[in-house]
């Protein structure tokens, strides 16, 4: 794959990375040049759980999920992991096993870096290393508000804070947000920690009252504030909803 691109293609691809957008772009080339390109299909695991691989993979195409499973098959999904995103930092960094297992929600792309490449390029580029601290920051951020929630809300509320997660990455249009390819009721329920019946539930009464509109994987929510003034009331401030998390 890596063959049949020319140096700005590949240039061009890695930038699409939120967390490559600023490298300069003779450090991009240099890492360009120790990158494995690689396809991968729907449902494909591409990493999994404990397993002592320490590359750093870059989303080019295709969504991803980062998620645990139980002894007995039960799923936690941890998170999604749209085109543009990157995972496995944490082992290229830690030289520890992998804290999750990543599967290919659809067909993708992937960039596959070294660790030892990765690494160097934190060190030649400050900013670079920057972004990566805070990057993993913002996932302790989200992970430290997810527990609270799971801690102390009904399933009600876990449904609301995660349709607003969604949001923030959705399509602004003429009567709301649209989320395209939205997570199936299974996979909203594996994220909130809660049974598909109840989250079935929860979205009847959102769509019932005028909150949102489904249609297959199209999502659209239409009273965005009434999620929003629901949760806080609740819940109260937190920094995601404080934190404008698509930066």
């Amino acid at each position: 794959m890596d063959e049949a691109l020319t140096p700005k293609q590949r240039r061009d691809r890695l930038r699409s990375v939120r967390i490559l957008s600023a490298v300069k772009a003779a450090d991009l080339d240099l890492l360009a040049q120790t990158l494995i390109w690689r396809r991968v299909g729907a449902d494909e695991e591409v990493v999994s759980h404990l397993d002592r691989g320490t590359q750093v993979f870059f989303a080019i195409e295709g969504a991803f999920k980062a998620k645990l499973q139980t002894a007995f098959g039960r799923q936690v999904a941890i998170r999604q992991l749209p085109a543009g995103s990157h995972f496995g930092e944490i082992a290229a960094i830690t030289d520890t096993p992998r804290s999750l297992a990543i599967v290919a929600e659809t067909d993708g792309l992937l960039a596959e870096c070294p660790a030892d490449a990765f690494l160097a390029l934190m060190a030649r580029d400050g900013a670079f290393a920057t972004a990566v601290a805070a990057h993993l920051a913002r996932d302790v951020v989200r992970l430290t508000d997810r527990v609270f929630e799971l801690a102390a809300l009904e399933t009600r509320f876990r449904v609301y804070a995660e349709l607003l997660r969604l949001a923030a990455t959705g399509e602004q249009v003429d009567r709301g947000v649209l989320i395209r390819g939205a997570p199936t009721h299974v996979a909203i329920a594996a994220a909130i920690g809660a049974q598909r019946e109840a989250v079935n539930r929860e979205l009847r009464a959102l769509a019932s009252a005028g909150v949102i509109a489904q249609h297959r994987r199209e999502l659209l929510i239409l009273d965005m504030e009434r999620l929003r003034d629901a949760l806080r009331r609740r819940a109260g401030a937190t920094t995601s909803d404080a934190v404008d998390w698509r930066l």
